[in-house]
């Protein structure tokens, strides 16, 4: 945690003018249920802009000293109800901004919500660029193109975590929104939280205690600025990934009446300290997004999952489908802007949960596939295929090329996940080794879950042959083992404990019998061990980057753009 005494001077300003303790305790149980449709009269505050008090890197200062999930699930111990609070919490921050959660449904917006363990992302990045595609719909009826085409004009994306910038966390129409943007409402949020601590005037006042006393955390802040933005903006339809879990995450404060559609992606073990130790607990908090009335569909999951994903949904009276995949994208007429087989399901999610918000905003059904169409094999709209084949998914089975190098990134952190990256990786080995002597080599790290878990997956999933497969005495000709950060420690700085990326090196090395493996303080450090080794051998080098989006995001702020060329399939 940063403290406010440790910013730079101008920070300590801008922290100043809006800070003061706050003694407001939030309630023990939550004034509203979320699900129900909301009466309430109120109206949202005005939001009042000015000029900010500090540049947009100033922001993202402030914005770090907000306490993050991770920091908040490691404060947690076995005894603490971690969620019981949650959405009561969260509603208190939601009305300490000025907004009621029915603000978000009077205001227009339709969203898609988005839970699950592994996939979230990719699935909203389809269903978005879906929706980008049908934003020049035109209707046989003037009067519905136009509602229709409003509907659509500004399409929100709201997912989590960010790789280089955190503006790509919050999207209109593809693109992260701008610095501009991003300032003009971070600043407005940031003293409107200052001045209903104090509920004074704060000029000259001196801080007395961190920010996050009178601030939500990270994840809550950012959340809470997202639907600021989509509102004031006028985001009409919107794509919001939950954070984590679904029944108590921040994300689920929008009425039903603001859901159009609620999707369930693949579900696996993960944040068990926060959700549960089985699949059956992991399944009942993703679940918590289904609602009565807006239709819900979930990717095939693993019988207990799916057998308290369906009680819920029943509970609910929800119209809920299981989603297989599509039998068109199993044929050679659709090429997926994202890479890894994978990704087909992911897409065949994505297209039912696109046709369903897009027939509830009225699209006619006609130029919409059906259920029935869809599993009979008929092949989708125009614009369903451009959308899927255009998308774009940074850090997600990524391939970039420098020179010999072959840089594989993706940002997979799961059991599954790396099973899956496993098999797209060992696909792209097996390739390069047909043409010519290839090198192998890992980037690596995870030290928010069981890296080591993950690690021994990874490495037992490549060698798991497969008829006709290419046999190797090992995986990896050079492995690299590193923290998260991009860059080297600066002069005067702290040594980074690396006691996790040792323990992963000594895996490593008992699994893959490899003894060029090393531990690097930075990916900075790994990205140049890894060059220096390509270019002492001369061979072709395809290197495998994965374990953690932050890793990815790391190397990506590791290799400029103008040095990366993008790869084909």
């Amino acid at each position: 945690m940063t403290s406010i005494f440790s910013l730079p001077p101008t920070i300590r300003c801008a922290v100043a003018l809006f800070l003061l303790p706050s003694s407001s305790h939030f309630p023990s149980k939550s004034p509203i249920q979320t699900r129900h449709k909301s009466t309430s009269s109120h109206h949202p505050r005005k939001v009042q802009y000015m000029r900010a008090p500090f540049s947009y890197d100033d922001s993202l200062k402030l914005l770090s000293t907000l306490q993050t999930n991770r920091a908040i699930r490691t404060s947690l111990d076995a005894t603490t109800d971690k969620n019981k609070d949650a959405i009561p919490e969260m509603l208190e921050w939601f009305r300490k901004a000025g907004y009621e959660p029915a603000d978000l449904a009077r205001s227009g917006i339709k969203c898609v919500h988005v839970a699950g363990s592994s996939g979230k992302g990719s699935v909203c990045a389809m269903i978005e660029n879906l929706l980008v595609h049908h934003q020049d719909y035109e209707d046989v009826d003037a009067v519905a193109s136009e509602r229709i085409q409003g509907q659509l004009e500004k399409i929100g994306t709201y997912t989590s975590p960010h790789l280089v910038d955190v503006r790509e966390r919050i999207r209109i129409n593809g693109a992260p929104i701008s610095k501009v943007l991003f300032l003009k409402h971070f600043s407005a949020l940031w003293e409107r939280f200052g001045r209903v601590a104090g509920n004074r005037d704060f000029e000259g006042v001196e801080p007395l205690g961190d920010v996050e006393e009178v601030r939500p955390g990270y994840f809550r802040f950012l959340t809470i600025l997202a639907f600021q933005i989509f509102m004031e903006e006028g985001v009409k339809t919107a794509v919001v990934e939950c954070g984590i879990g679904g029944e108590y995450d921040s994300t689920n404060i929008l009425p039903t009446e603001a859901v159009a559609v609620s999707v369930i992606t693949k579900l696996e073990l993960d944040h068990v300290g926060m959700l549960g130790d089985t699949i059956e607990d992991i399944a009942w908090h993703k679940a918590g997004i289904i609602r009565a009335e807006p239709p819900a569909f979930t990717a095939p999951q693993v019988q207990g999952a799916l057998e308290v994903v369906l009680r819920r949904a029943a509970v609910m009276g929800a119209d809920f489908a299981v989603t297989h995949r599509l039998p068109v994208l199993e044929t050679d007429t659709i090429t997926l802007g994202l890479l890894g087989d994978f990704q087909k399901d992911n897409a065949s999610l994505a297209v039912v949960a696109a046709a369903a918000f897009l027939r509830d905003i009225g699209v006619d059904a006609e130029s919409l596939p059906t259920p029935d169409e869809i599993a009979d094999g008929d092949p989708l709209p125009d614009r369903f295929v451009r959308g899927l084949e255009t998308v774009s998914w940074p850090g997600r089975c990524e391939i970039y090329k420098n020179g010999n190098l072959e840089w594989c990134l993706d940002g997979a952190h799961t059991d599954e996940g790396m099973r899956a990256v496993a098999k797209w990786f060992r696909g792209k080995m097996d390739a390069a080794y047909a043409e010519t002597d290839t090198a192998t080599m890992l980037i690596f790290n995870q030290d928010e879950r069981d890296g080591n878990a993950l690690l021994c997956t990874l490495i037992e999933a490549l060698t798991d042959l497969e008829e006709g497969a290419v046999h190797y005495s090992r995986m990896f000709k050079f492995a690299a083992f590193c923290p998260n950060e991009a860059f080297p420690v600066a002069k005067g700085e702290e040594e980074r404990d690396l006691s996790k990326q040792q323990k992963l090196l000594r895996t490593y090395m008992n699994m893959d019998r490899n003894a060029v493996a090393a531990v690097y303080s930075s990916v900075g450090e790994a990205v140049h061990a890894a060059v220096r080794v390509s270019d002492r051998t001369k061979q072709r080098a395809l290197v495998l980057v994965t374990g953690s989006l932050h890793l990815v995001g790391a190397w990506i702020e590791n290799v400029p753009e103008k040095h990366r060329l993008r790869s084909g399939k």
